[in-house]
């Protein structure tokens, strides 16, 4: 009895160790408490009751994503591969290795120190697999994005199904139905093993690729807003010229009323100066000059790109760089998505706004970088507290998956926060970005 509760506890905590290092986050005691529990009862129940240890598991991590910001593709993945990889590798270890040895695969039944053995390959042999192929299991958030990984990791998760339902019938026909399934076993392990490692770099680098052409086409678009934000400044170069050009004509035209003595022709002059002048200087256009403060040209882009975007849609702008800013201590290609996400909720939220209005200002302070972007919306208050959930939008069902992926990357580098406000039919959000080494 007690070798059965402790080969049981073993077993267990192979299992909790592979699910945590996939999810890379660490277990609450209740949390191991209630899985240990489960995976026992569902072991030595009836056969169906298998799906219960997947289902928990599934559970376990869908509950544990607070924000609700996992696919639950992903969630899924996260369920079942602790129990397929440990059954996979645990048979190869049986029915190829202990053989080697003079060792029959029914003994570890009834031998502690050989299951223990057996399942401390397991492990060694996981993170060997891991390190090797450098899978790192946070990526496949990320590939949920993509539609063509995500029918890939769909299709994964529905051959660690049928895997592990199959496997364990084949291990009961022939534990309780006397039925030889040994051959049958071995092949399966075989194969399925083969094909599941195939999938995992296939994903992997596939992620990779995509990866690399998101960062292509993310240097394609950059290029493409210097050659914009160039053109503009050019052409308010052009039109400060031109305005030069007016006032000389202007203030001969006043010489010539002062030398006239025509007084009124004087004050007409000046107050049509005055009023075009004050048009002229306050467009908002103008605004996009502020961005020469920024150094990096990444950055630079996004925002002159998004502030064209919202001056040819009405919108008014205001923009504070006072300082010298270079690039923060995060991935530049995250923090390029950032800033676009900012600005493009910004704009669809200011031109719904009876007057629309975006100011951004942008500060080098002295441990950290802050960024603040502010918006006029249509209504008065926007429920902050809900809106990082996943899928959760003002806009309509299915398209906040904007914010869902900056509340990611919140998760993701431990020196960068976001304040969110909204009243009086405004909205804002502060980055923080403290400088130092990223996580």
């Amino acid at each position: 009895m007690l070798d059965w509760v402790i080969t049981s506890l073993i077993y267990d905590t192979v299992i909790l160790l592979i699910y945590s290092n996939v999810r890379k986050k660490q277990m609450t005691l209740l949390e191991i408490v209630l899985t240990i529990l489960v995976i026992f009862i569902a072991d030595h129940g009836w056969f169906y009751f298998i799906v219960i240890k997947f289902l928990f598991l599934i559970l376990l991590s869908y509950f544990g994503d607070e924000n609700r910001e996992l696919s639950i593709v992903v969630h899924i993945f996260y369920g079942i591969f602790p129990f397929v990889l440990e059954s996979a590798l645990k048979r190869l270890v049986v029915f190829f290795i202990m053989p080697i040895f003079s060792v029959n695969y029914m003994v570890m039944s009834n031998s502690l120190p050989l299951f223990f053995i057996v399942e401390l390959l397991v492990l060694m042999i996981y993170f060997l697999l891991v390190n090797l192929s450098k899978v790192n299991f946070q990526d496949f958030i990320k590939m949920t994005e993509v539609t063509k990984l995500r029918r890939v990791l769909i299709f994964t998760n529905v051959t660690m199904i049928f895997y592990n339902i199959v496997i364990e019938f084949l291990t009961g026909a022939e534990f309780e139905g006397q039925v030889p399934t040994l051959l049958y076993r071995q092949w399966l392990t075989v194969i399925y093993f083969f094909f599941f490692i195939f999938m995992l770099f296939y994903l992997n680098r596939s992620y990779q690729t995509w990866l690399e052409h998101e960062i292509v086409l993310g240097k394609e678009k950059q290029l493409q807003a210097l050659s914009d934000y160039s053109k503009q400044m050019e052409s308010l170069y052009q039109e400060v010229r031109g305005f030069r050009h007016d006032y000389i004509n202007i203030l001969t035209s006043l010489k010539e009323g002062i030398d006239r003595d025509d007084m009124a022709m004087v004050r007409k002059t000046y107050e049509t100066v005055l009023e075009e002048s004050g048009y002229f200087f306050n467009d908002s256009k103008f605004e996009i000059s502020h961005l020469s403060n920024i150094e990096n040209d990444a950055i630079k882009s996004i925002l002159s790109t998004k502030m064209l975007e919202a001056h040819s849609l009405g919108i008014d702008i205001s923009v504070e760089v006072q300082n010298l800013i270079g690039a923060p201590d995060i991935s530049l290609l995250d923090y390029v998505r950032l800033l676009s996400i900012l600005c493009d909720n910004a704009i669809e939220a200011a031109i719904k706004a009876e007057h629309p209005q975006i100011k951004i200002a942008y500060f080098d302070q002295d441990d950290s970088y802050t960024f603040v972007i502010e918006n006029t919306t249509k209504d008065e208050r926007i429920p902050v507290d809900l809106i990082f959930k996943k899928n959760y939008s003002s806009k309509g069902i299915g398209r906040g998956v904007g914010l869902t992926t900056v509340n990611h990357m919140v998760t993701t580098y431990s020196n960068l926060t976001i304040q969110t406000s909204s009243k009086n039919h405004l909205f804002r959000q502060t980055v923080h970005i403290k400088k130092g080494p990223r996580r």
